[in-house]
């Protein structure tokens, strides 16, 4: 009975990073399991002057060529192959497209991190460095040609930026990286992400930093902006580092307590509420990943009546983080959880 239970309310749930867009799905399928590129192109030039939609799709479309047909490793070798895949040929084909050498760009890329695992640097072994390095080294030679054929485009310096902080590099490079992005879109969603990411502690800052970070960002974007959720996730960032590296580590319940003793924190939930999610506005490309931040903020710092709402407005587009940081369970354990509570209290 509670195996069928859980079966019904995980079918509720949908993970795929599409979402609910039509046109990228099918895209995605393509560029997963197929061979035709037309969906891709016609999906990306749709994008055009629309930064945040298309560094969405090159991002959503890369990650569903890794691991799909012509891009696993070879299992005697750990090479990946770089030419049969997808996004490789259509590349190889139009080599004056700067869409299609996005997508290989950002691919490379992806295929670079499935090869070096999602684990701590620790755990990575030195074989799959050189392989990781070899797929970067690849990805910024398209990256490059991208940004010459689109030389406006803050797309491929969002992949700069990436690159950058997988690969630890020098901070006046990022610091260079980000003058080019901002200067080209100076909210640009993933941008500013990727920045949170290199200010947080697991790469190559400290909690101080991240909070600095998203609370300046936050305090001059304009209502109505999703950059207003930022300090929702350096929160996240920080409860995973405290709960899983820190020396010695803090048990959930103790993170708990402090996110909802700390005022700073809990304005911070209040700011994304009110001057974002309550705002009318367009759509944002991201907006389920932001809501899925947003929910689990409150969720874990027991404000399940505000996060009714927020729930509501996800609907089953679950986004596997920040909610595969919480607990050791799979990632739709806490997400139904947290979901049921905030039910029952609004």
């Amino acid at each position: 009975m509670i195996a069928s239970v859980w079966r019904l309310l995980t079918r509720q749930i949908l993970t795929n990073p599409a979402q609910d867009d039509t046109a990228l799905r099918e895209a995605c399928e393509q560029a997963r399991y197929g061979s035709d590129t037309e969906p891709a192109r016609r999906a990306l030039a749709g994008t055009r002057g629309d930064h945040a939609r298309r560094a969405r799709y090159v991002r959503v479309l890369a990650a569903s060529t890794a691991g799909g047909l012509g891009s696993r490793a070879d299992k005697t070798t750990g090479r990946v192959d770089t030419e049969a895949a997808w996004a490789d040929t259509w590349a190889a084909r139009n080599p004056a497209d700067p869409e299609a050498q996005l997508v290989r760009a950002r691919s490379l890329l992806e295929r670079a991190w499935e090869v070096r695992g999602g684990g701590w640097a620790s755990t990575v072994r030195r074989d799959q460095w050189a392989e990781f390095a070899r797929l970067a080294d690849l990805a910024d030679q398209a990256n490059d040609r991208a940004m010459a054929l689109a030389p406006d485009d803050p797309t491929p310096w969002v992949t700069r930026l990436r690159t950058q902080i997988a690969r630890s590099a020098p901070r006046e490079s990022v610091d260079e990286t980000w003058r080019e992005l901002t200067r080209r879109d100076p909210w640009h969603w993933e941008g500013h992400q990727l920045r949170l990411t290199h200010s947080c502690r697991k790469w190559s800052g400290s909690h101080e930093q991240m909070y600095g970070f998203a609370r300046s960002v936050t305090a001059t974007a304009p209502t109505g902006s999703p950059l207003h959720v930022l300090p929702v996730r350096a929160a996240a960032e920080w409860a995973l580092w405290e709960e899983d590296r820190a020396a010695p580590r803090r048990t959930a319940a103790e993170v708990e307590e402090q996110w909802r003793q700390d005022p700073v924190m809990q304005s911070d939930l209040d700011t994304a509420l009110s001057r974002w999610f309550h705002q009318p506005g367009a759509r944002h490309p991201d907006w389920y990943d932001d809501l899925n931040h947003l929910a689990y903020g409150l969720a874990r710092s027991g404000r399940d009546a505000d996060a009714a709402p927020v729930f509501a407005a996800i609907g089953k587009f679950m986004t596997t983080t920040p909610w595969g940081w919480w607990g050791a369970g799979p990632n739709d354990v806490a997400f139904v959880r947290a979901r049921a509570r905030a039910r029952r209290a609004g």
